[in-house]
């Protein structure tokens, strides 16, 4: 008797919201303690042998986010297995799409990854944050040393991964599953309001994700694209659009600046600005294509 009473006090623990708010932050707590500790390791071993923290930036980055993937792995794949609101819906949502639209997805959200990425920079590069950001202008001048093969393999393969996991996988999912059970229930299930507590989850990971990254500029670029990451979870009801979204925008960050790729939009303000406007509306239209692929079947 003492036991099932204990269930049941155990039971009513996990689901109140304490429980709950706390499920969302401790992994959040848990990468930064991982990312920190292996970084000032690999930082410690790399002066041992003699070579420059500074030159080395992104390799050592990219052997940190490598050490961190296991532990936020085990959070995504945790999640993945219970019977939650949130990956419940999304298993709904995935298994309703045929092979064609899971690929088109790919592709359309790819390319909306790597152009809302290039429009938010240039956005960005028209105020004045990046220049009272001192945060982000030491940011900007490690994340592009240690050379473009640490640049594309950490920065436009392992980091997105280990992020889509851990802001859209693990807390977006949690804060869905927090906001929804309990005003589900209250509403009647009804439709509308389960949206409204979806995106207010849309806001809140992406608020976090973009104070996480701990400068003001990369607070608005951060920010604004986790708000589009988490939408496109939502359509593609997988992590895979979301990681190819991310993996978009980085890569067409570093080959910006690596290659001269992009030199033709630096050719003056007149210039720089029609390029923006183009972008945007390109982001825009497929967007709207997105959203026209993934409609449901009688809407």
């Amino acid at each position: 008797m003492r036991k099932r009473e204990w269930d049941m006090d155990l039971r009513n623990k996990k689901d109140s919201p304490v429980f709950k708010s706390w499920n969302v932050i401790y992994p959040v707590f848990i990468y930064f303690v991982v990312t920190n500790l292996a970084m000032t390791l690999f930082a410690m071993l790399a002066s041992f042998l003699g070579a420059d923290y500074k030159e080395q930036y992104m390799a050592l980055q990219t052997a940190t986010v490598a050490a961190a993937i296991p532990f936020i792995a085990n959070y995504y794949n945790k999640d993945r297995k219970e019977p939650t609101v949130f990956w419940e819906h999304m298993g709904l949502v995935f298994g309703q799409k045929e092979t064609w639209q899971k690929i088109v997805n790919g592709v359309l959200m790819f390319l909306a990854g790597a152009l809302a990425g290039m429009a938010l920079n240039n956005i960005l590069a028209l105020t004045a944050l990046e220049e009272i950001s001192e945060g982000y202008q030491e940011t900007a001048g490690y994340f592009f040393a240690g050379g473009i093969a640490f640049e594309l393999l950490g920065a436009c393969l392992l980091t997105p991964f280990l992020e889509e996991m851990l802001y859209r996988g693990v807390v977006y999912g949690r804060l869905c599953d927090l906001m929804i059970l309990d005003k589900e229930e209250k509403a009647g299930n009804g439709k509308r309001q389960e949206w409204i507590s979806r995106g207010i989850a849309m806001a809140l990971s992406a608020l976090l994700f973009g104070v996480l990254h701990r400068n003001l500029v990369q607070f608005a670029y951060a920010g604004l694209l986790g708000l589009l990451l988490a939408w496109l979870m939502e359509k593609s009801g997988h992590l895979y659009g979301v990681f190819l979204a991310h993996m978009g925008a980085n890569l067409v960050s570093v080959l910006r600046v690596e290659t001269k790729l992009f030199a033709w939009m630096e050719q003056g303000q007149p210039v720089f600005v029609k390029a923006t406007a183009v972008l945007v509306a390109l982001v825009a239209v497929i967007l709207a294509a997105i959203q026209l692929l993934n409609r449901k079947k009688g809407a």
